[in-house]
């Protein structure tokens, strides 16, 4: 994104869009709400290796960036250890079972599990050079002993912290080389039954086939989808920040899909939007050229179709193409589905404009009355 994910500019690319900017959009928690919970620990590496053993200590996480040390830099951390250099603070969340996720440093508790596990001998050390190429059990007694007993310090995120507040500290500890988009991060965090249906949803050729040909990096597809259904539970009471409702609408419905009557609206929805526009509803034209994928125009159509009669619709096609036509020409619109598009009155602007024109044509559409 060149500003934010909800503020993206008419025609931008969402493939190439930053992900950091999503963090931008300030949070709104009320001051005595904002609780983050933390406990900080010296564990032994001998410690951390029993408790990965033990699935106390979780490394296989789908937000984290795969394992990519090389054995020469896990050795350099090795040799760290062994010389007594203080190496850098590694985080964990709590989970609701008591269990541990590691949201930060996980190259260095998965090199400790790997040595201490025997899985590779030390390559390249530059001070220790008489350990070169031995395994952990290769070092004499007492420098395993020493090894073992090392400690890391280890800051806990508890599961007492408010979850906004947390998924904010997960966004802020997302670093490195290939930053994470906010649906990855929930991937992680709000695992659970609306987490695999998002993700079985992403696969459907339904709605991918609406989708304008826009690949699915990043989770886009999962993210649209959730967009839907946290908007269409709600969207009269919608509130700004969009990140904060998305999280929310995980966050309660973790356990299980959206309701079936949800699900239905959703899939019809898709189906209608198909055979309107094709594949490039939400694709704007400028200059008599397709411009990429807009989440915002996405928005503007499918909340509409959604509440409306999607049979006489789909009967009056040709219509409701020149309706988006003359909508995109409305510099009004333009700006509703180009510029802070997360503000309340711009996305309940664009959806208004939208169902008050398909009710013009004749197409009933229920929208839920939305504030002023």
């Amino acid at each position: 994104m060149a500003k934010q994910s909800d503020q993206t500019p008419l025609f931008d690319d969402l493939e190439d869009e930053d992900v950091t900017a999503e963090q931008s959009e300030p949070l709104s928690v009320p001051l005595e709400d904002r609780r983050l919970v933390t406990q900080p620990y010296d564990l032994s590496l001998a410690t951390l290796v029993d408790d990965i053993e033990r699935e106390r200590l979780l490394l296989s996480i789908e937000y984290q960036r795969k394992y990519v040390w090389d054995r020469s830099k896990a050795s350099r951390l090795i040799e760290s250890f062994l010389l007594n250099i203080p190496v850098p603070v590694c985080y964990f969340a709590e989970n609701e079972d008591g269990s541990y996720e590691v949201i930060d440093g996980l190259q260095r508790i998965q090199t400790v599990k790997d040595f201490l596990s025997g899985e590779f001998a030390l390559r390249g050390v530059s001070v220790v050079s008489e350990f070169e190429g031995l395994h952990y059990d290769q070092l004499p007694p007492k420098e395993q002993r020493r090894l073992s007993n090392r400690t890391i310090r280890c800051i806990v995120i508890t599961d007492d912290s408010h979850p906004d507040i947390k998924f904010d500290v997960f966004e802020r500890l997302n670093t490195g080389s290939a930053m994470l988009a906010a649906q990855e991060l929930r991937n992680c965090i709000y695992r659970g039954g609306l987490n695999t249906y998002l993700k079985e949803l992403a696969e459907d050729p339904n709605f991918s086939r609406i989708l304008g040909g826009l690949k699915n990096n990043r989770m886009a597809y999962e993210e649209l989808a959730l967009r839907f259904f946290s908007l269409y539970e709600d969207l009269a009471g919608y509130r700004p920040p969009l990140r904060q409702l998305l999280n929310g609408y995980m966050r309660n419905h973790r356990t299980g899909a959206p309701d079936s009557e949800a699900i239905r609206v959703f899939s019809e929805t898709c189906t209608t939007a198909f055979e309107i526009f094709g594949a490039d509803g939400f694709r704007p034209i400028k200059d008599g050229k397709l411009g990429a994928f807009n989440k915002a125009l996405f928005d503007s159509i499918m909340l509409p179709l959604a509440y409306a009669d999607r049979g006489a619709a789909v009967s009056k096609t040709e219509e409701i193409k020149e309706l988006r036509t003359e909508l995109l020409d409305r510099e009004s619109f333009q700006t509703d589905i180009g510029r802070a598009t997360a503000d309340r009155s711009r996305m309940h602007g664009r959806i208004t404009a939208f169902a008050k024109g398909l009710k013009r044509l004749g197409v009933r559409c229920d929208l839920p009355r939305l504030p002023d």
